[in-house]
């Protein structure tokens, strides 16, 4: 049976005009003459409206309150949900951002049900937990000296303290907080300044995620506001498979180490402002000849424009320094000055 919704249409004399109107909520409004919608003009002339005339019958202040009931509780859920949000660890998103696996702007963080949330300052794994993980899944950390593992262990604690991942999925593992404060450590090791404190937030998707803007996208990772988003499956295959010049997690993180210094200008690393030009300048040459037929050491993607020609170059030169410094040696030579280090001297 259809819902009716009733109308109590008031004229100046106090009089009533009561209107059902079919098929819609099972409720009832008293209107004013001057408030009356056009669809119910329309309808009290036809032949799906009832109409009677009888005297203004005012709501009783019991039917009042209970017919506010719903508005009161949507307007207290509204102010529970609010203070809430105001607690310090709620996530933070928007602004600029950088994508992988798409044309466009930010990716859709919002969080399903079931996320995870670890506050990396109470994570409390162990060094040899830690080891354990990179010795399997990190080959840049097995090639390092054992005075450099220790500093590198001691900065991923850091980095991963400073943070707070949320994991789009009802299950995570303590790979993910380790492996990703892992890359960032891998690709900021040379330098001074290794924490990117403007990305408090790392998101952490099963696999690729949407993003819901100017239609639907796939991504596997992104860089927006304060957050890092990452496909998980896609970080690990950047590992699993070091020598092809392709790693989401590198890529992602060399977008922010960019952002961080030269766009937020806080907690700038001097040699990386330093050393940049150069990059910039070779860069730039490089980008105009790998647009050219029979030249395919960097994707289609890069060449999109400068900056995902930057975070492929990080992607390169870790994982194919040698190709990278035979094929353009001079723009090898501008990434070992930026990043203070030399893979290939190690490959």
């Amino acid at each position: 049976m259809p819902f009716d919704t009733t109308y109590h249409i008031i004229t100046s004399a106090k009089d009533t005009l009561l209107s059902i109107h079919p098929g819609g909520q099972d409720t009832d409004m008293y209107l004013d003459v001057s408030g009356l919608p056009k669809d119910v003009q329309e309808a009290i002339s036809s032949n799906n409206t009832v109409i009677v005339s009888n005297k203004y019958i005012e709501p009783t202040p019991r039917e009042k309150f209970i017919s506010a009931i719903p508005f009161l509780l949507i307007f207290f859920g509204f102010i529970v949900y609010m203070l809430l949000r105001v607690r310090w660890r709620i996530s933070d998103t928007g602004g600029i951002d950088s994508d992988t696996g798409s044309d466009a702007a930010a990716a859709e963080t919002t969080a399903a049900p079931g996320q995870l949330t670890y506050y990396g300052d109470e994570l409390t794994f162990t060094d040899l937990e830690i080891v354990a993980v990179l010795h399997k899944r990190f080959p840049y950390y097995n090639k390092l000296s054992n005075a450099d593992k220790t500093r590198f262990t001691s900065r991923l604690q850091q980095f991963m303290a400073s943070k707070i991942f949320k994991i789009h999925d009802k299950a995570g593992y303590k790979e993910m907080p380790i492996l990703i404060s892992a890359a960032a450590v891998q690709l900021t090791f040379g330098l001074e300044k290794f924490l990117l404190p403007n990305f408090r937030f790392i998101h952490v998707f099963p696999q690729e995620f949407i993003r819901a803007q100017e239609g639907y996208n796939f991504l596997e990772g992104n860089v927006s506001g304060h957050a890092i988003n990452l496909s998980w499956k896609h970080f690990l295959e950047g590992y699993s498979i070091g020598d092809d010049g392709q790693n989401v997690g590198l890529h992602e993180l060399a977008h922010a180490l960019y952002y961080q210094n030269f766009i937020t200008e806080e907690n700038v690393d001097a040699n990386f402002r330093d050393t940049f030009d150069a990059f910039n300048n070779y860069g730039n040459k490089v980008f105009n000849q790998e647009s050219l037929p029979g030249n395919d050491l960097y994707s289609d993607y890069a060449l999109k424009n400068f900056q995902e020609f930057w975070a492929e170059s990080a992607e390169i030169f870790f994982e194919k320094p040698v190709v990278l410094k035979s094929t353009y040696p001079e723009l090898y030579e501008s990434l070992k000055n930026i990043f203070n280090q030399d893979p290939a001297a190690n490959a």
